[in-house]
């Protein structure tokens, strides 16, 4: 699940790069930043499931 999540954010962020140069617009740079904070928010979630069930599991 979090390589399937990590390849569709790959795909996102190359495609709002190519957009932001194609079009020059900022609303693209925008939603790319947004993608990137939104995805590290996820990441720290995920991190601390991971840290948590090691924690209470073992």
């Amino acid at each position: 699940m979090m390589r399937l999540t990590f390849v569709l954010l790959v795909i996102a962020t190359m495609v709002l790069l190519g957009l932001y140069l194609l079009y020059d617009d900022k609303k693209y740079l925008q939603y790319f930043k947004k993608l990137i904070k939104y995805s590290l928010y996820l990441a720290m979630v995920a991190a601390v499931l991971f840290l948590l069930r090691r924690i209470f599991y073992v």
